[in-house]
């Protein structure tokens, strides 16, 4: 690993990808995303070699539309609204899976958390709707703020809000259930 690389910040390591086209910085860019977009994608995906798919694409986007970059968000925003993106395009292009969605990686979490809990939270996340699920995944399980998660899906800020707050209701409601 270069250790230059790895000091840089990823407003720095996309600079030089977009300035100079440095396969480096693309390289520490990609290892350094690596763990939580894909955690993110295999939430939306669930299929491993689709997983692998999806982030090279995403990293193929980013290594071509890194000058369109504008530092009006963070670097993360802009790349799981990327992210985000490609997997709509993909999952539109696939036939529906019938994969259980509780193979969602729900790593960060378990680090934290006591693994029981955190079963009885991801059976519950998994009976979301897909956008209460994006909006929960994206601000509890990859921190992002309620205006990041608006640039990533694209929708007004109320409009993730709203979601939040009926995902919450929802998951409360379905957790309720699972212990009556």
């Amino acid at each position: 690993m270069n250790k230059v690389l790895e000091g840089l910040d990823d407003f720095e390591l996309l600079s030089l990808i977009a300035t100079q086209q440095d396969k480096a910085a693309l390289a520490e860019f990609y290892n350094r995303y690596r763990k939580s977009l894909g955690g993110f994608l295999r939430g939306r995906l669930y299929q491993d070699k689709l997983v692998d798919e999806v982030y090279n694409d995403v990293m193929l986007t980013v290594w071509q539309k890194a000058a369109a970059f504008r530092n009006e968000s963070k670097v993360s925003t802009w790349v799981f609204g990327i992210a985000y993106r490609t997997c709509l395009s993909h999952s539109r292009k696939e036939l529906k899976h019938t994969a259980n969605s509780s193979d969602m990686d729900m790593q960060t979490m378990t680090d934290e958390q006591d693994s029981e809990l955190v079963e009885h939270l991801r059976a519950a996340v998994t009976e979301l709707s897909d956008d209460h699920k994006m909006v929960v995944e994206l601000a509890y399980f990859y921190g992002h703020s309620t205006a990041e998660i608006a640039d990533i899906m694209r929708c007004p800020i109320n409009t993730v809000k709203t979601r939040l707050f009926h995902a919450r209701k929802n998951l409360k409601h379905i957790i309720e259930k699972q212990y009556a």
